[in-house]
């Protein structure tokens, strides 16, 4: 109960030190003022998480209800086009904090989600034409049926449940970089010939 008590006190402290903002930071103007207590990569991970899965969920309804009328490569382009704001406005609530003003800022980060569309479409549009996804059940079937995993019956429509998942990491690093890049302050240069 000691030891229990101690690794908590080690864990809690830990936790403290990662989580304080350095002193000269700005507080950033986030969905919660206590979120400026959180380090950006750990809001940069929930915050994806969260986008990842609003985007998948929709992505997924959207083929569900339009794949017999358009290619998931195409269902993905017009998707990602319409999610773009609603993702910059995840980052932005979570990550960055709210920019002041929207517009430019939108405008700013709108090529990293269109390289990603891009970037997205295509590897969309290779792993269906593999057949990436029934490979994959294929896979988890033949090796891992202890675990529950089946094949898919015969004549099972077609799913696009992995090539979603291997395109939002493909995609998720891809964005990350990028984001970073754009939305980090830059450093303020030092005059020359003086030492502070």
């Amino acid at each position: 109960r000691v030891a229990c008590a101690g690794l908590r006190h080690c864990i809690l402290m830990a936790i403290d030190v990662m989580a304080s903002p350095k002193p000269q930071e700005k507080k950033l103007r986030l969905l919660h003022g206590a979120l400026n207590d959180v380090p950006q990569s750990v809001r940069f991970g929930v915050a994806g998480f969260i986008s990842n899965a609003v985007f998948l969920t929709g992505y997924n309804l959207a083929v569900f209800n339009l794949e017999h009328l358009y290619p998931a490569s195409t269902i993905y382009s017009a998707f990602y086009m319409c999610y773009i704001p609603v993702g910059h406005a995840i980052m932005s609530l979570i990550v960055f904090g709210w920019p002041d003003p929207y517009l430019p800022n939108l405008m700013s980060n709108a090529p990293i989600g269109m390289t990603a569309m891009a970037l997205g479409t295509a590897l969309t549009a290779y792993l269906s034409r593999i057949d990436f996804n029934e490979t994959v059940e294929q896979f988890l079937a033949d090796n891992f049926s202890s675990l529950g995993f089946e094949p898919p019956p015969p004549g099972d429509e077609k799913g696009e449940f992995y090539p979603s998942l291997l395109v939002m990491v493909v995609t998720g690093v891809w964005s990350y970089v990028l984001s970073v890049m754009v939305n980090s302050p830059k450093p303020e240069k030092k005059a020359e010939g003086k030492d502070l």
